[in-house]
């Protein structure tokens, strides 16, 4: 699959719980992100002119047809800021699909989907991929965040039958506490029954790092889309390095990954 830079228009920017905003975004015709699948990711750039000259990386939340595709996002910095004010109407530079991606779903494994925060968007797309295939069952989804505000688009997983595990740091949506406090039982009940499982996560470098010591200490195979800021998209700055197991001591996020397996990224 080969990238490409063009020009998207707003379709729409809807406001969602907690401070999340969801873009959708068209093109004029075709584009390889029709091709996107789950963990990859598009740069996006408004006109801001020269004072802020690098685009931005948001994972793809969904690509229904040759035309259009969607991002969500929350406002952290001063390019979010600037892309939760976009209207319908108004143009972006896209480049995309960039990155590495998950694996596909699959009839012989359970897939298990841990999101945190704007972790969401591949898991999602994950289990809307899983939903077209036929596979909701084969799918579950772990998703936590600090209140019931920051869990965001809930339904459209009820809708494709995809049980959904909830978890806040407050207690006000699901279980008490991270979202790993919900998956490490889970982990332990597939072990016990020799259930086939694989976990597929993305969301803060913390909680990334929580889940791959208890899908490493169960021998679980798992995959991680990683979180880092990525100026460029294509390995020319060299700013978004993740320390690895091998013969080279670094790869990078936005060629090498964001999804790596979770066994080969080198966290204490």
């Amino acid at each position: 699959m080969t990238a490409a830079q063009f020009e998207v228009r707003v379709e729409a920017n809807r406001r969602l719980s907690g401070g999340y905003f969801l873009l959708e975004l068209a093109a004029a015709a075709p584009t390889p992100v029709a091709d996107a699948v789950p963990g990859q990711f598009v740069m996006l750039r408004g006109e801001w002119g020269r004072e802020l000259l690098n685009p931005r990386a948001f994972s793809i939340l969904d690509a229904p047809d040759a035309t259009h595709f969607s991002i969500l996002a929350k406002a952290y910095g001063e390019g979010t800021r600037r892309l939760k004010r976009v209207e319908p109407g108004d143009r972006l530079v896209t480049t995309g699909p960039l990155g590495a991606a998950f694996p596909r779903p699959g009839a012989g494994v359970r897939d298990l989907l841990v999101a945190g925060g704007v972790g969401l968007p591949p898991l999602h797309f994950f289990a809307r991929m899983a939903h077209r295939a036929g596979l909701s069952g084969q799918v579950e989804m772990y998703y936590g965040g600090r209140d019931r505000d920051d869990l965001v688009l809930l339904d459209d997983l009820a809708a494709w039958g995809v049980v959904t595990n909830l978890a806040t740091e407050d207690g006000s949506a699901g279980v008490r506490g991270y979202v790993t406090a919900a998956l490490a039982p889970r982990l332990d009940a597939a072990a016990r029954t020799g259930e086939a499982v694989r976990v597929l996560a993305c969301g803060p470098t913390p909680m990334l790092a929580a889940v791959r010591r208890l899908v490493l200490e169960r021998g679980v195979q798992a995959f991680l889309c990683l979180e880092e800021n990525m100026a460029c998209g294509f390995g020319v700055c060299l700013g978004c390095a993740v320390p690895v197991y091998g013969a080279k001591p670094y790869r990078y996020c936005c060629t090498d990954g964001p999804v790596f397996d979770a066994r080969e990224v080198r966290w204490p």
